[in-house]
């Protein structure tokens, strides 16, 4: 099949955590799943990251595999990644699919994020994550799936992510801004996300596939 390039988010930008989903991509695309900038096994520059940055980054790892196109998935910050890589590549672009991602952030996910990197770094990851993920789910979900996610944070937990990665990861969403080049990405665009996302809420979504040519929003239940 085509190429299928998967672009890793905040917490989950290491290729590990595609899980099981790498498998099932796999019988129909040739896939493609890396470590973002900051984190795994690729390098840590001690500097504030951009989305725009970290796109050249999934560029510049094409080229060194000699892909050529690919479709891209890529899920929350992944999302804003892939944004600018529809933007800046257009002709490398089969296809552009995205969850849970915005092209501005509002004041209320800048403070939320701050809050994020604050305890990170004060407090650790063994106290950030156990509570980052209590609103990644349903209240009936978590209840009824406690013990697969607490194996989700302990993986999230010992994941390789030095401080200053996941500090500098953080600078790129608070100053991710796409909005007014939206008009721009020209690929066939799909734009998921969960009715009851409290971190990305749906209206972020259905705004951007306005503005999108060829875009959908689709909002799960």
């Amino acid at each position: 099949g085509d190429w299928l390039v998967l672009i890793g988010g905040y917490a989950s930008g290491n290729w590990q955590a595609w899980g099981g989903n790498i498998a099932e991509f796999a019988k129909s695309y040739k896939v493609l799943a890396f470590d973002n900038r900051g984190i795994g096994e690729s390098d840590v520059p001690d500097y504030p990251y951009t989305t725009l940055m970290m796109a050249r980054d999934t560029i510049g790892l094409m080229d060194h595999l000699g892909i050529e196109r690919a479709h891209f998935f890529g899920k929350s910050l992944g999302g804003n990644i892939g944004q600018w890589v529809a933007i800046e590549q257009p002709r490398r672009v089969r296809s552009l699919v995205a969850t849970s991602t915005f092209a501005q952030p509002d004041m209320r996910r800048h403070n939320m994020v701050n809050w994020w990197m604050a305890t990170a770094q004060s407090a650790g990851y063994e106290k950030l994550f156990p509570g980052l993920m209590t609103y990644f789910y349903t209240a009936e979900y978590y209840d009824a799936n406690v013990e697969s996610i607490d194996r989700t944070v302990q993986n999230l937990i010992a994941a390789k992510r030095p401080i200053k990665g996941f500090l500098h990861m953080g600078d790129s969403i608070l100053t991710h801004n796409t909005w007014d080049r939206l008009s721009e990405i020209k690929a066939p665009t799909l734009l998921m996300g969960g009715e009851e996302d409290i971190i990305t809420p749906p209206r972020h979504m259905q705004a951007m596939a306005k503005r999108i040519p060829n875009a959908e929003a689709r909002i799960f239940p």
